[in-house]
C-alpha cells in the first residue's frame, strides 16, 4: 500500500546515503504521550540510517523498518540495504531505514544478564530518532524488523515472546543452532512472516490463533480472531521481491496501537482508495484574512451525489499531530459508512495545536472561524442537517471540542471529547505559556486568578442569553493522569462539575465512590465492552435523558481505543439541535 494523501514534511540533511547515528544509553528524557519508547539504560552505542530523498510522512504517520544484520560495519548496512532492496523501496513508499549494530560478541537474544540488552537497545534506536541530528522520526506503533541472520531472528523471537508491545511486525527466518523460544513467553499476537522456521511457526500459530488462510505467490496467509494481525507463512528465500511482497501484504497495512497492556492491531486506512477529499493549504475558505487552512473530509459512497440531508461530524487532531493520524486514531470514517454522515478532519492552524482558547492576540487564526467557515464550506459540498453537528477531540482536539460545545451550543448538538478538558474556558493562553511552558493545563490555579479567556467569556454570554443543554461524552484513559481524582482544582474535576451544571444535573459535592477505578460517584455506572473494559458512568436529567457521561479506558494510556468512537456515537446520534435552541432527543 502507497497512500500519497500523507504528506511527505520530513526531510533529513543525510537523505539518500547511509549516515552513522548515535544511540544514547538512556532516552528516559525523551518520552512523549501516545509515542512512548520505554527501554532500560544501557550503553551508549550506534545505528546506520538511511532517509529516502522522496522525503517521510509526518512522524506520527512514518513507519519504521529496522534490519538487524551478524556485524556492525557500514559496508554490511550497505550491502544489505542493496540486497534486499531497501533503498529502493524506501524512496518508493517513504520509510525511514534503520541498522541497529550489534555488539562485539553479537546479538544477546539469550537475556544474559552480564551482556548488553539487546531488546532494550533496539527500543532506544526509535526513542533517540525525535529531536536528533537525523531529523526524522517515525511512530512507535510502525516499527517493523527484518533479520537478516540468525542471530537477529533469534532477537526479535526473544523479544515477540517478551516485549510483544514493541514488536509491531518482524520478518525472520531460521534460528541459531539450539535456540529455544523463552519458557517465560506470553504467547501473545504478534504479526509476522516466517521464512521456513518450523518453531517460530508453531509459536505464532497458537499466540495468534490462526483460523483461515489465502495463498498466492508462495505465501500464505494466515488470520486469527484478529484479522488485522496477519500471519505469513512461506518457504521461499529472504530477497528483495519477497521483503517487496511482504512490505506490501504486512508492514504496510500494520499499526499496533500502544493503548492497551499489549497494544491492539489496526489495519491502516488507504485515504485515496477510501475516497478522501484533501484540502491541503487552501486559502478559498474566506477566513482568518485568507489563511490557507488544511483539512480532508469524507462523504461515504452511498451519500455521494445524493440529497439527502445528513449530520456533519468534525473530529480535531492531538497537538504535534495531524488530521490522518486522528482519522486512523478514531476510525471515524468507518463508522460514518455504517450510519451515513459525513466526517471531516481540520488541522490546527497553528504548529498542530489548536487555539482552544481563542486568543488572537497570541495566535493569529483563529480555529473557531474556520469552524464556522468549514460548516459553510461542507453545506457547498453536500446537504448538512444542521440540527445535528457533532464535535469530538483527542487531547487537545478534545480541549478543542468541549471549547466548541460550551462557545457554540446554537450550533453544535453534542459533544465527545478525548482525554482532555475543558481547559479552553477554565484558563487562558497566557498563562499557560508561562505557568507550565506548553503542558495541558494548570491544576493548581483557582477560576478566579485566571484572566477569562474569549472562549469563557462567549461560553457565559451564551449560556445568560438562552439556558442552552449540551450532551457530552467524556472519554479518558485510567493510566492517564491518576485515578482515583484527590483534588478539588483537578481540571477533570472542574470539567465534570462544569458540564453537569451546565445540564443541570446532579451537581452535589464531589463524592468519592471507592467501589470502582474512577473513584466517582455516579447516577449509574457499568462496565462496557465484551472485555468488561469501559468504566462508564452516566448522569441524566428530570427526564431520564443521559446528558453527561464519563467513558473511561481500564490499561488505557494518554491513547484511545478505536472502540470508544462506536459508543460516542451511540451517545451523539440521539441529539439534535433545533432552531430555537433547544435539543429534541431520540431513542
Amino acid at each position: 500500500m502507497i497512500d500519497q494523501m500523507n504528506e511527505l514534511v520530513q526531510h533529513s540533511k543525510y537523505e539518500g546515503k547511509l549516515s552513522l547515528q548515535p544511540v544514547s544509553g538512556d532516552i528516559s528524557g525523551r518520552r512523549e504521550a501516545e509515542n512512548n519508547a520505554e527501554a532500560g539504560v544501557g550503553k551508549a552505542r550506534t545505528m546506520y540510517a538511511y532517509v529516502p530523498v522522496s522525503g517521510c510522512p509526518h512522524p506520527k504517520q512514518c513507519q519504521v523498518v529496522m534490519v538487524l544484520r551478524a556485524d556492525d560495519s557500514e559496508a554490511s548496512a550497505q550491502e544489505t540495504m542493496e540486497r534486499l532492496g531497501l533503498d529502493k523501496l524506501a524512496e518508493e513508499k517513504h520509510f525511514l531505514l534503520l541498522f541497529p549494530n550489534p555488539t562485539e560478541d553479537g546479538w544477546n537474544y539469550t537475556c544474559d544478564p552480564e551482556r548488553e540488552n539487546d531488546m532494550d537497545y533496539l527500543i532506544r534506536c526509535f526513542g533517540v530518532l525525535k529531536g536528533s541530528e537525523l531529523g526524522v522520526s517515525g511512530f512507535n506503533g510502525m516499527i517493523f524488523y527484518i533479520a537478516d541472520c540468525p542471530e537477529g531472528a533469534a532477537l526479535l523471537m526473544t523479544m515477540t515472546a517478551k516485549k510483544p508491545i514493541n514488536v509491531p511486525a518482524m520478518m525472520i527466518g531460521a534460528f541459531p543452532q539450539g535456540y529455544a523460544i523463552p519458557q517465560d513467553a506470553l504467547g501473545i499476537e504478534t504479526a509476522a512472516c516466517v521464512c521456513g522456521n518450523a518453531v517460530a511457526e508453531a509459536y505464532l500459530r497458537k499466540a495468534n490463533d490462526v483460523q483461515t488462510s489465502e495463498e498466492g505467490d508462495g505465501v500464505v496467509t494466515w488470520y486469527g480472531k484478529n484479522p488485522n494481525c496477519r500471519l505469513l507463512l512461506t518457504q521461499r528465500n529472504m530477497d528483495a521481491q519477497l521483503v517487496s511482497l511482504v512490505w506490501e501484504r504486512l508492514f504496510s497495512e500494520t499499526r499496533r496501537w500502544q493503548n492497551d497492556t499489549y497494544g491492539f492491531y489496526q489495519k491502516r486506512t488507504n485515504f485515496t482508495e477510501k475516497g478522501f477529499t484533501a484540502h491541503v493549504k487552501d486559502s478559498s475558505l474566506g477566513c482568518n484574512d485568507g489563511f490557507p487552512h488544511t483539512w480532508y473530509e469524507y462523504i461515504p459512497p452511498q451519500l455521494r451525489g445524493t440529497q439527502e440531508k445528513v449530520p456533519l461530524l468534525f473530529y480535531f487532531h492531538g497537538g504535534g499531530c495531524v488530521p490522518l493520524y486522528g482519522a486512523e486514531q478514531s476510525d471515524w470514517h468507518e463508522i460514518a459508512d455504517q450510519e451515513n454522515f459525513i466526517v471531516v478532519y481540520p488541522e490546527a492552524s497553528e504548529s498542530n495545536r489548536w487555539n482552544a482558547w481563542n486568543d488572537r492576540t497570541i495566535q493569529k487564526c483563529s480555529d473557531m472561524d474556520f469552524f464556522l467557515a468549514l460548516i459553510d464550506h461542507m453545506k457547498q459540498v453536500h446537504p448538512i442537517d444542521e440540527t445535528r453537528i457533532y464535535v469530538s477531540g483527542f487531547s487537545m482536539g478534545g480541549m478543542m471540542s468541549n471549547a466548541l460545545a460550551c462557545s457554540y451550543p446554537d450550533i453544535v448538538a453534542a459533544a465527545a471529547p478525548c482525554n482532555a478538558f475543558n481547559e479552553g474556558y477554565f484558563g487562558n493562553l497566557e498563562s499557560l505559556l508561562k505557568k507550565r511552558s506548553g503542558a495541558a493545563y494548570d491544576p493548581a490555579a483557582k477560576d478566579e486568578e485566571v484572566a477569562p479567556s474569549p472562549v469563557r467569556q462567549m461560553a457565559d454570554a451564551k449560556k445568560a442569553a438562552y439556558d442552552y443543554q449540551v450532551p457530552v461524552i467524556q472519554t479518558a484513559g485510567l493510566v492517564d493522569g491518576k485515578w482515583p481524582i484527590d483534588s478539588e482544582t483537578d481540571a477533570r474535576l472542574k470539567t465534570f462539575y462544569y458540564w453537569r451544571g451546565y445540564n443541570h444535573l446532579n451537581t452535589d459535592p464531589f463524592v468519592q465512590d471507592m467501589t470502582n477505578e474512577s473513584g466517582i460517584h455516579a447516577d449509574e455506572t457499568t462496565y462496557d465492552g465484551y472485555d468488561q473494559r469501559f468504566l462508564h458512568h452516566r448522569w441524566f436529567n428530570g427526564n431520564g435523558v443521559s446528558m453527561y457521561e464519563l467513558f473511561l479506558a481500564k490499561r488505557c494510556p494518554h491513547a484511545l481505543d478505536i472502540r470508544t468512537t462506536t459508543y460516542a456515537w451511540q451517545f451523539l446520534k440521539r441529539f439534535s439541535r433545533n432552531s430555537d435552541g433547544s435539543l429534541s432527543v431520540s431513542g
